[in-house]
Order: structure tokens, then C-alpha cells, then sequence
């Protein structure tokens, strides 16, 4: 299996948890963890998912916004982030990627965000997932990014498919 993978996907309730919990905390950011299953680990239910390595985002666990200005920058609360790694365990759940939003601004990676994000939970060697949400000005719509953290360069990756 490739450490970075080709295609990353959202299931129609990822999504649907994402755009809610993105809404709910305007005007701040919102973060937390993602679950969900690499196809290349369990194996393909198709020819194109067998040539490919997909991410596929199956869960969102929220996790507080600890950050002294959460209206631009991000930071897990210790605790709440036990209870979603917990909550992964007990619920026999991987965990595939981080994610939070950008309220005001587009789907980049900022100074903030690399200061915001747990770099430490991510050291698997190989890297993980990494989600920036931006609802457009009426919380009508929702851009999503997804990238891969190696070290800490972030890698853009394909959204191919948003099942809504």
C-alpha cells in the first residue's frame, strides 16, 4: 500500500455531520477527528477501488475548539480529545484524519493551522488525512480540501467523490 493515498471519499453522513457541526459553530472554527477505513486494507469492491488506494471518511467526532481565538485558530481540548480517541477504541473505529474549518477564509493550510494541528498524534511515519471546511458567506454550501500531513508539509489530495 502507498503511505498517501490517490482518492479520498466522503460517506453521505460524514458529510452531512461535517456541514452541521461547521454551521453550528459559526463564527468559529470547529475541528476533530475522522474515522473510517483505507480500501487498499480491506481489500476492493471494484476494479478502478483495486487500482487505487482510497480513503474513505466514514465518522466525524467532533472534538472542543480549546483555542484562546477560536474564530481564527484552532486547538484540541486535552480532554474531550481522550474521549473521542476512547470513543474510536470502544467503537472499534480507525482513525483516517483530522479535520477543522476556516469560517472566513478558503480551504488553504495557514501559520495557524500548523500551529493548531496535532502533529504528535499524527506521527505514524507514514502521515495521515487532513480536512479544511469553508462555508461559503450564507452557510449554504461547504468547500472541503482534504490533504496529507508527512511531516509537516501538507499534500493536497483528490476529493473524487462526495456521495450526498
Amino acid at each position: 500500500m502507498n503511505d498517501m493515498p490517490l482518492i479520498a471519499e466522503l460517506t453521505p453522513e460524514a458529510y452531512q455531520a461535517l456541514f452541521a457541526l461547521t454551521m453550528d459553530a459559526m463564527p468559529h472554527e470547529v475541528c476533530g477527528v475522522l474515522t473510517g477505513l483505507r480500501l487498499s486494507e480491506i481489500g476492493s469492491s471494484t476494479p478502478a477501488q483495486a487500482a487505487a488506494d482510497v480513503l474513505r471518511v466514514t465518522g466525524v467526532l467532533p472534538v472542543k475548539n480549546a483555542a484562546a481565538r477560536p474564530e481564527t485558530q484552532f486547538a484540541f481540548d486535552p480532554h474531550d480529545w481522550v474521549r473521542a480517541v476512547y470513543d474510536m477504541q470502544k467503537n472499534r473505529q480507525s482513525l483516517v484524519g483530522f479535520f477543522h474549518s476556516h469560517p472566513g477564509s478558503p480551504p488553504v493550510p495557514s501559520k495557524a493551522d500548523h500551529a493548531g494541528f496535532p502533529f504528535g498524534a499524527a506521527e505514524s511515519g507514514s502521515g495521515t488525512s487532513y480536512w479544511i471546511l469553508s462555508p461559503d458567506a450564507l452557510g449554504r454550501t461547504l468547500a472541503i480540501r482534504p490533504y496529507w500531513v508527512r511531516g509537516e508539509s501538507f499534500l493536497p489530495l483528490m476529493l473524487a467523490q462526495v456521495r450526498v
